[in-house]
């Protein structure tokens, strides 16, 4: 097992994260070897009152070490390192693709085709998919409007689907509505935190309901951690819950110090509230609107889909689509 103090070092005046900082130095002990396979690390608990951190922040490069193949958590035993490097994994995985293109070419041959028969038909195949893709729909249901935009941009950008959106306060006012308009879409998709939510609410529209992790930004949490100590930072956003789901992800990635203000203020007044403030953090729907009434630091609240889940919802349209055929 790994000591109780394993060599990690939190430095809370960086300006860095401190869920950034310990994720960075777990995955370069992975990586150069100093953690070998199967090493058991401390609990969360542990390694919190070590550092002198929250457990949250623990928590949150456990689970995203885990998404990204380095770590492994076994339901009662605890959290490992991973049995294989995913720098490796990732190199054996393009060997294995090419391993099966290798295999494909070789039967091609077999059956009388040549390489560029094998290239015509594989593009072809391709282009069917990605064309499957695009006539897919899904209801994405937010708890904010704002992230249903994030949502919505970034599917559309990389997989073409088609998205309606709805907020889980609109679904909660009028679910017989909702129910309505989810019926001709192919797949319900919310964040993880609101699945039982969803699902008890829409369960007559007859669809299945997944989740997936929605995020801010990197770029945008490392911005907010380099304010100095006692200043303010101002959200504006068109809905207050997003502001506050905002403060709890500032909180997750160790944030302190730093007083945070939440206002879906329209009027003249916000603009005071501006004044007031060392730096402002708007959605993206407002972002244009208030860089035209300051000259403190603006700061866009973007949120990220992690790769795992577009993926996930890559291979499941696609085998409901597969389906109905």
């Amino acid at each position: 097992m790994a000591a109780n103090n394993p060599g990690l070092l939190i430095n809370p005046k960086s300006g860095i994260p401190l869920y950034v900082q310990l994720k960075s130095q777990i995955k370069h002990f992975i990586s150069a070897g100093v953690w070998e396979p199967g090493l058991k690390l401390p609990t969360e608990r542990e390694l919190a009152e070590t550092l002198g951190v929250s457990r949250n922040t623990v928590s949150t490069a456990y689970k995203e070490l885990e998404a990204e193949g380095f770590l492994v958590s076994l339901q009662g035993r605890g959290t490992f390192v991973a049995g294989e490097n995913p720098d490796k994994k990732k190199t054996s995985r393009k060997e294995r693709l090419l391993r099966i293109i290798d295999l494909a070419l070789e039967e091609a041959a077999e059956l009388g085709f040549n390489p560029d028969d094998f290239l015509a038909f594989a593009v072809s195949r391709a282009r069917e998919q990605k064309e499957l893709l695009s006539t897919l729909r899904l209801a994405f249901v937010a708890p904010a409007s704002e992230e249903a935009v994030y949502f919505k941009e970034e599917l559309l950008s990389e997989a073409g689907v088609q998205v309606l959106s709805c907020s889980l306060a609109e679904v909660r006012e009028r679910p017989d509505e909702a129910r309505r308009r989810c019926r001709g879409v192919d797949l319900i998709v919310t964040t993880l935190g609101e699945v039982e939510e969803v699902e008890r609410l829409l369960r007559p529209a007859g669809k299945p309901v997944v989740g997936v992790s929605l995020e801010l930004e990197l770029g945008t949490i490392v911005r907010i951690a380099r304010m100095p100590t006692g200043s303010t930072l101002l959200l504006l956003c068109s809905e207050e819950v997003f502001g506050e789901r905002v403060k709890d992800s500032l909180q997750n990635a160790g944030i302190s110090g730093i007083r945070v203000q939440v206002s879906t203020d329209k009027g003249e007044g916000f603009k005071n509230l501006i004044d007031e403030a060392d730096a402002v953090a708007v959605s993206i729907d407002r972002l244009v609107e208030v860089k035209k009434l300051t000259t403190r630091e603006v700061i866009p609240l973007r949120y990220r889909l992690d790769a795992g889940s577009l993926n996930m919802l890559r291979c499941l349209l696609l085998d409901l689509k597969k389906r109905d055929r």
